[in-house]
């Protein structure tokens, strides 16, 4: 009971160092807890609407019709199914488009989370994150190209569960673009033309293949996607596997930095504390019981922050799976999923780890004997480090050689600030990078190699002349199989060989050095950086790529990598892109052109640029506030890590304090002498962490590449360094504001008491 309560006593007496250090203990328990759960349950919610609701596996579109008994005679014969979809895209007020679909029965079925179904031929239902957006509830009425339409639900599909516009689009903007459910008559009603999507769902691999086979055989294919090429569907998947990969790297990192400051509080406690123990020893108190005394600081520590953290990171879970459910456009099948083995970790883990490296700190002290520990500590020999013996150094004034002394003889608490400023510094340097790629990859791809307005594709070859200013291409998805003689690997996301006339003005091929090198597109591929990144390839290997829809490849030389920093294209003059495609040399299947073209039933779509644009720039604008989140979060670890550190050394040093007291010095100058000794570390610390975090994260960036597609150029300017250092030391001086409080309440007798002690 008297241990007991001298724990309570001596946390009341420091409690700021016990507060903070459980509060980081929260921060990683809690982030650790709130997105693995978060991310558990939206794949739950992911895969259960995948399955409940039949997603896709592929979806097709040919140039022709394709007759119902088709569709079934091969879902038969490849133990498939097959259904017909029909969608167009109408406008909605200035500058949105809808994109309405026919209710399928058999593959991507909707979920209805609100309403009912429309069975009118004056009725849809419409995605809930668009419905939202733009202030519609079930039962308005919409005006849609002059028809008044009535919204029964609120729908989901499966295909479309992150609704872009674009496959090339990287954000889903609900205020521009959006899906609805409607009969087949309605959408006739609205648009000069329908698509006709095929899509089916079940088989395996090898029939999905042959099925593609039958399909190029019988008609001409204007396009096949498979769902892990999809980016509508893949990315949740992406999202959810890229999170898992890295929710433990932040929240570990924090673990590491509280379990350090514990062990260094205990070893001070036990430092300052060691008569005491001797005394207890003397008077019969068992080893065991002072080892569990101690212990018990940091098993309230880690009991307080793992369960608080446990607490808060569940309850915060909820939120962020509906944010994220929304942002995917997921329904709520599930309200929220336990996953026992995430609340087990945060619990056990750091409790066994405080408690373990409790234990062996505390260890050495406690088998020494009382009469070792009632005597005074062993002095110091006082013997120099070379840091010490360095010529200039000991010819500098008192105010340098003590700093210089107390700085080098707490390696410990140095090497704990290292870590705590490197932490806070690559916080920052990932928020920097990522805010500036943004722009860079808008710069580069779509204003400096992309200089056409609109792209427009056929659903049949063409072989009229283009209006002057316009480039006609042909495009053609491929296989990509062997790089420099070996096999290649599996790409996640679907590449694109594009059949460009070398002199075009549309497209300006640039390199690293700022040229243009659309020429060597007549001797070789150009190829563009996310699959020069994934491929590992560099100019002059050989690269063999084959075609989607046969069985023919070509092997060519990379003449070069552009900076094409969006999706996995290959360059490659026209008239030989058409020869291994198997089209007549003069046709083509698309063109780039700075005029609007004019509704034609020959265009499959069309992809104006300056929506993309707009679309990356919404991204940007997004990275543009989380930077500051991001700013906010260093900060506030980076005050309470060199808060806690500083606190410590004064603490230490009170002492020495107190005599500086006495001997006239102000707290100003001994807060130089004593407090801020680790500028210099910080300064230090800070510039080493900027090309450690710029090699990290273009190493995370490369496996981004992989998933989604697009490449985020990795460029840190001085100014951004600026900025950061600016913040780290405005962080340091804030934690030295409280710690200098902490001079100024330390009393003239503390060196009277230690030299009774």
């Amino acid at each position: 009971m008297i241990l007991w309560k001298s724990i309570i006593r001596h946390m009341k007496d420091k409690k700021f160092q016990y507060i903070g250090v459980t509060l980081l203990l929260v921060i990683s328990i809690m982030l650790y807890v709130s997105l693995s759960m978060a991310i558990s349950t939206l794949d739950n919610r992911n895969q259960e609407f995948q399955q409940t609701n039949n997603q896709e596996d592929f979806h097709f579109i040919v140039a022709s019709s394709i007759e119902d008994n088709q569709l079934k005679d091969w879902g038969e014969q490849f133990n498939l199914t097959l259904e017909k979809r029909f969608y167009t895209d109408v406008t909605y007020q200035e500058d949105t488009t809808l994109r309405l679909f026919s209710k399928s029965d058999a593959v991507n079925t909707p979920y209805i989370s609100e309403g009912e179904m429309p069975s009118d031929d004056n009725e849809i239902a419409l995605s809930p994150v668009f419905a939202k957006a733009h202030n519609i509830s079930v039962g308005d009425d919409m005006n849609v190209k002059g028809q008044s339409i009535t919204v029964t639900g609120l729908v989901y599909l499966p295909d479309y569960i992150y609704i872009l516009e674009r496959e090339s689009d990287l954000i889903n903007d609900p205020e521009s673009f959006g899906i609805g459910i409607g009969s087949k008559r309605v959408i006739e009603s609205m648009a000069s033309k329908t698509i006709t999507q095929i899509v089916g769902e079940g088989g395996t691999e090898e029939s999905i293949s042959s099925l593609k086979d039958a399909v190029t055989s019988n008609y001409s294919l204007l396009k096949w996607l498979n769902a892990d090429d999809n980016p509508r569907i893949e990315f949740v998947e992406s999202e959810i596997q890229g999170a898992r990969a890295t929710v433990t790297t932040l929240p570990l990192f924090i673990l590491v930095l509280s379990v350090m400051m514990v062990l260094m509080i205990m070893k001070r406690q036990i430092e300052m504390q060691r008569k005491e123990i001797g005394t207890l020893m003397a008077l019969g108190y068992r080893k065991s019981e002072l080892r569990r005394h101690y212990m018990l600081h940091a098993g309230f520590i880690s009991l307080v922050g793992s369960l608080s953290g446990i607490i808060i990171g569940a309850a915060l879970s909820i939120p962020i799976t509906n944010l994220y459910s929304e942002y995917y456009n997921l329904p709520r099948v599930s309200y929220f999923d336990w996953d026992i083995r995430v609340l087990l970790i945060g619990f056990i883990v750091p409790n066994v780890i405080l408690l373990l490296m409790t234990y062996l700190v505390i260890r050495k002290p406690l088998t020494q004997s009382p009469l070792t520990l009632l005597s005074p500590k062993d002095m110091s020999t006082g013997k120099k480090s070379w840091l010490e013996k360095i010529p200039f150094l000991e010819k500098g004034s008192f105010m340098t050689r003590f700093r210089l002394r107390l700085l080098i003889r707490s390696k410990a608490r140095a090497f704990y600030i290292l870590l705590g400023i490197m932490f806070s510094t690559m916080l920052l340097i990932f928020g920097f990078i990522s805010y500036g790629a943004m722009g860079s990859l808008v710069d580069t791809t779509y204003k400096d190699i992309y200089k056409y307005d609109y792209a427009v594709h056929y659903n049949t070859l063409q072989q009229e002349e283009v209006e002057e200013g316009a480039s006609p291409f042909t495009a053609g998805e491929i296989n990509v199989k062997e790089v420099n003689g070996e096999s290649s690997k599996v790409l996640d996301q679907k590449a694109t060989i594009y059949g460009i006339q070398p002199e075009t003005n549309q497209v300006q091929l640039l390199n690293d050095d700022d040229k243009v090198v659309n020429v060597k597109t007549k001797k070789g591929f150009i190829i563009s950086q996310p699959l020069a990144t994934v491929l590992g390839l560099n100019k002059g290997d050989q690269l063999t790529i084959g075609n989607a829809y046969n069985n023919e490849t070509i092997t060519k030389q990379v003449s070069g990598i552009s900076n094409v920093y969006i999706g996995h294209a290959i360059f490659y003059e026209k008239s030989n892109v058409n020869d291994f495609l198997g089209y007549p040399k003069k046709v083509y299947t698309a063109k780039w052109t700075n005029e609007e073209p004019d509704q034609q039933e020959s265009i499959l779509f069309m992809e104006d640029k300056k929506d993309m644009i707009e679309n990356f720039e919404s991204t940007s604008s997004l990275m543009r506030y989380s930077i500051f989140g991001i700013s906010a979060f260093a900060f506030f670890v980076g005050v309470i890590v060199l808060t806690l550190i500083t606190n410590l050394i004064v603490e230490e040093n009170s002492p020495s304090i107190s005599l500086f007291k006495v001997m006239g010095y102000t707290d100003e100058e001994i807060s130089k002498l004593v407090v801020n000794i680790y500028t210099p570390l910080v300064v230090l610390a800070y510039f080493l962490s900027v090309p450690i975090g710029v090699l990290a994260i273009d190493q995370m960036m490369a496996s981004l590449v992989e998933q989604t597609g697009f490449s985020l150029p990795v460029n840190l300017t001085w100014p951004m360094v600026g900025i950061g250092f600016g913040i780290i030391m405005v962080t340091y001086y804030v934690s030295l504001f409280f710690s200098r409080r902490k001079v100024t309440k330390v009393s003239l007798q503390e060196a009277l008491k230690k030299q009774q002690d």
